[in-house]
């Protein structure tokens, strides 16, 4: 009996260490999340609501709980109905939370009110307008923090920022009121950095000044949504390593973890190859360790880096339960089809 039990005791111990439970911080159930978009559902509403009911039934069969989802107030698309509330009220019916995801920094209509406000674009080195936003404009920073304010309002149970950086390549802007803060900081002008790489300490000075804009409209965001009183999470999609984040797009995440200005980090780690996951995850939890940040990791089923497996998700998501991420999330819901679904449930995420 002494060693039946011994063996039993054994064999508990090593489930707690070898187990497929994520780390639990401040005791959070598992993550299970996935990328959704209002342009996944038809416009016409009763066809809608089926389709949403459909699919997050499909969901919750493997346990999903966490919806982010873009384009889903209604100036962000072309339903004459309020996607947003008959969304939440689909998802809350089935335990499952809604974030609205914002993209501050990804491609905007130069219409209305922006096409008012020419000078919260971001301009190229030859003052060529870009239709994104330039993020370091208190205007624009103030447009973006009205549409967070107006999602506030509805019953969601948090926010998401994707595209919260500059375009890729340093695509940095160079408008006049830009370069003008710049130079009264450092006594020049980026545009008149001779050599514009790394191997200039001014250049090198240039970048660190736009990733310190990005952490400010961050801090604002957070300082918004404190101070909103509800308690929603503000969580972030960020790219998979964060020393090349804050170099190439100005997206200083480390920084952010350590001021602890994000609740739920999103590295979208989109590859086919394990160990590239495998380290990047690793890397992600560990900026985090001590902090109150979370880890959900970004698993592509496709993308443009990527054309998963259904075997290599459910692989992906043991990775990351190794690893000590908090959680999981998909790229991205129409790509979650009946074949990923069963493996992942007859694999990760066995359903009791």
């Amino acid at each position: 009996m002494k060693k039946l039990l011994s063996i039993a005791i054994v064999l508990l111990l090593s489930q707690g260490l070898t187990g497929n439970l994520f780390s639990q911080v401040n005791n959070q159930k598992e993550g299970r999340a996935v990328w959704v978009s209002s342009t996944n559902f038809v416009l016409e509403k009763d066809k809608a609501v089926t389709q949403i009911k459909k699919t997050l039934d499909q969901y919750r069969s493997i346990g999903i709980n966490t919806l982010y989802c873009f384009s889903s107030m209604p100036d962000q698309n072309n339903k004459n109905w309020d996607f947003l509330n008959v969304f939440i009220e689909a998802a809350h019916s089935r335990d499952m939370e809604v974030h609205p995801v914002f993209c501050p920094g990804g491609g905007v209509k130069l219409e209305g009110v922006i096409k008012q406000h020419p000078e919260w674009l971001i301009r190229g080195k030859k003052r060529e307008i870009y239709s994104q936003l330039n993020l370091v404009h208190l205007g624009a920073q103030d447009y973006i923090l009205g549409k967070i304010s107006e999602a506030l309002k509805y019953n969601i149970d948090g926010i998401q920022l994707d595209y919260i950086r500059f375009q890729v390549n340093q695509g940095f802007s160079y408008d006049e009121a830009n370069c003008s803060a710049f130079k009264k900081e450092f006594g020049i002008s980026p545009l008149e950095i001779k050599h514009q790489d790394g191997g200039n300490p001014m250049w090198c000075e240039w970048i660190k000044w736009n990733a310190r804009q990005i952490e400010n409209f961050v801090r604002r965001i957070r300082e918004l949504m404190d101070e909103n009183g509800k308690n929603v999470t503000l969580s972030a999609d960020v790219f998979p390593d964060h020393e090349t984040a804050k170099v190439e797009i100005g997206q200083d995440w480390g920084q952010w973890a350590n001021e602890e200005l994000i609740d739920v980090y999103c590295p979208m780690l989109y590859t086919d190859n394990n160990n590239v996951f495998r380290r990047g995850v690793r890397a992600a939890v560990k900026l985090n360790k001590g902090k109150k940040g979370m880890v959900y990791a970004g698993i592509g089923i496709r993308s443009a880096h990527n054309n998963a497996t259904p075997e290599n998700v459910a692989l992906q998501v043991q990775i990351a339960r190794e690893e000590g991420a908090d959680g999981v999330v998909f790229f991205y819901g129409p790509y979650l089809t009946e074949d990923f679904v069963n493996e992942l449930k007859s694999d990760v995420f066995i359903m009791k």
